[in-house]
């Protein structure tokens, strides 16, 4: 639990800095600015992660497993975020260049072609990443966790001097502020070993073969979370995607307290007998479980005065986004410990269904709500489908191990006392 303790505390700082790009970038750019931002940025994220193939949670598994060597594994991660990541955007730059479209998915072309070429550098990342959690190296993985989150505030703030059209200044400190994390994510490896670029057959049949499972999983999670912004632009126009980035940003900082869980569960899941491995998931979900809900409860309180204080007049619709989502941001909370716990099991199969469920619920609930409700139906339909995604989760988790619901999800009295511990340690580091 030191190990997540650490976590934790980057991400306490991580989320000042993730703060501060919001309300700079809501300050600066206004509800249709912010909504342009978002949709460029959600592209080159979908995009990076169409790419990714999987990759990062096989390098979790193998590394963990020590079934590939890690200068092989580092060899493959950056080659393929190389090829792969320019790939992408030279194919959507020869697209644009080719339609001589002035617009993409209802934004300028400028703003999509240059948050594109972060992918290459979000690959990069992202590999590496996975690499230093796998080899459980906590406090390497805590630094680029820390660098990804602070370099888009610095950057940010340079670029809107620079930029006189701020939107474009903003989408551009995106791509910048990957480039930097990239480089130290890679940094923070290479002294591991030597970095030669490698692609072998064997290698990449291993690395695809588990990852293909988790990588059709990772999609189908991302557009259940993610794709909503498209469709709220498709319906209702930037104005309302900026409001409801708002209010997703704001309300997902409960996932801080998951995430920084879920990336030690993984590889020690991986590493555990299954008796071991059932009692640690338990225990882990308990405690977020209780620190989400706390969370939950008193972000609901207060969101208006933040909205209004932090972001601005203009935003204090989003408000609203908050509130309907908290629900299923709590479940999801939950959901991912379990896929950690499956993913350390290699039972991916099983995520991906959940995944799917997800899907099909935010899809339908999505295409029926967003034209009658904006962003607000939005915020209903996802966190009903992180719910619903949940459930299957921990269905297939009940019934095929000695996890019961109670032991999971009912905190107790020791688990109060813990939490206080690990939060007085993560504010002690």
């Amino acid at each position: 639990m030191s190990s997540a303790s650490l976590t934790l505390a980057t991400r306490l700082l991580a989320f000042g800095f993730s703060g501060a790009t919001n309300i700079i970038l809501a300050r600066s750019l206004g509800p249709e600015g912010r909504g342009i931002y978002a949709v460029a940025v959600m592209t080159s994220a979908i995009i990076s992660l169409l790419a990714q193939l999987g990759v990062g949670p096989a390098n979790v598994y193998h590394l963990s497993k020590k079934l590939i060597d890690l200068d092989e594994l580092i060899g493959h991660s950056t080659s393929l975020a190389l090829l792969l990541g320019t790939s992408c955007f030279l194919i959507v730059l020869g697209s644009v260049v080719a339609t001589g479209s002035s617009k993409v998915l209802g934004v300028g072309s400028t703003f999509v072609v240059v948050a594109t070429a972060a992918v290459p550098f979000m690959l990069l990342t992202a590999f590496m990443q996975s690499l230093l959690q796998g080899g459980q190296r906590f406090v390497h993985f805590n630094v680029v966790i820390l660098i990804q989150y602070a370099a888009p505030t610095f950057t940010l703030i340079t670029m809107l001097l620079i930029f006189r059209d701020r939107t474009l200044g903003a989408v551009t400190s995106w791509t910048v502020s990957s480039a930097v994390t990239a480089l130290c994510a890679t940094y923070s490896v290479v002294p591991l070993t030597r970095l030669r670029l490698r692609l072998h057959r064997a290698t990449l049949r291993s690395l695809l073969r588990f990852g293909l499972i988790s990588y059709l999983g990772n999609v189908t999670s991302f557009v259940n979370y993610r794709f909503d912004v498209l469709i709220v632009n498709l319906f209702s126009g930037a104005r309302q995607v900026g409001l409801y980035s708002v209010g997703t940003a704001l309300a997902e900082v409960v996932w801080f307290i998951t995430n920084a869980a879920a990336v030690v569960l993984a590889p020690r899941v991986a590493s555990a007998d299954a008796s071991e491995a059932d009692r640690l998931t338990e225990a882990v979900a308990r405690v977020v479980g209780l620190l989400t809900v706390s969370a939950a409860i008193l972000l609901a309180i207060f969101a208006p005065l933040i909205v209004v204080l932090f972001f601005g007049s203009a935003f204090a619709e989003s408000a609203w986004a908050v509130w309907l989502l908290l629900p299923g941001i709590v479940t999801f909370s939950i959901s991912r410990i379990l896929s950690m716990y499956l993913l350390g099991r290699n039972r991916l199969k099983v995520d991906l269904a959940a995944a799917s469920v997800g899907l099909v619920v935010t899809l339908a609930l999505d295409f029926a709500l967003i034209p009658h409700f904006g962003f607000r139906g939005a915020a209903v339909a996802s966190s009903i489908a992180y719910t619903s995604a949940m459930l299957v989760n921990l269905t297939w988790v009940v019934r095929h191990s000695t996890i019961t619901p109670v032991s999971l999800l009912v905190a107790r009295p020791r688990d109060a006392r813990l939490l206080w511990v690990r939060l007085r340690q993560a504010f002690a580091r």
